[in-house]
């Protein structure tokens, strides 16, 4: 586990995600009906292994990465969300990706928890500008960038598929 303060909301608490998430991460990867908004789709287990060892190295690297988002109360995890290495976009150096469970969609939880990461993401984020990228068809969290101050910066093919690429500067989100 990385050394880093926690992220706290009126409802949520956030770590770094790390090893002992692994079961709940897991399931949450395996969900298909949550992971059809995120690029790239259901991940097995050892996918998901694999992206909380990246996470846990960009955490030592740079000081940020994924979260683990936990229900305030009773500790149970919600979903993850953070900033990750971008290597979709040219030029870009973090993407910003929020995945939640299915209980938490409508409640407003993804607002809340996006609003937290960007606000600690420009303490420890080093760059000017974070991107997102997200299905084509995912009108929630289309909604839900834009609320948090990101700007649609067009359409991008991923394995022959569109998805939406999504910006926030520094600048703007200080005007939030």
């Amino acid at each position: 586990m990385v050394d880093a303060l926690a992220l706290r909301t009126e409802r949520l608490v956030m770590l770094p995600l790390g090893p002992a998430d692994i079961d709940e991460i897991a399931a949450l990867h395996a969900d298909v009906e949550v992971m059809r908004h995120v690029v790239g789709g259901t991940m097995t287990r050892a996918q998901t292994i694999d992206a909380l060892a990246r996470s846990e190295r960009c955490w030592r690297s740079n000081n940020w990465g994924m979260w683990a988002i936990r229900n305030a109360e009773t500790g149970g995890l919600i979903g993850a969300g953070g900033l990750q290495p971008d290597s979709m976009i040219d030029g870009a150096v973090a993407d910003f990706c929020l995945t939640l469970g299915r209980r938490s969609w409508t409640t407003g939880i993804g607002t809340e928890a996006a609003a937290a990461i960007i606000d600690d993401a420009w303490l420890r984020f080093e760059g000017d500008v974070i991107h997102s990228i997200i299905a084509a068809d995912s009108a929630s969290m289309s909604s839900l960038l834009r609320i948090a101050g990101f700007t649609d910066a067009g359409t991008l093919t991923i394995n022959g598929q569109p998805h939406e690429t999504w910006v926030i500067s520094r600048v703007s989100s200080q005007s939030r």
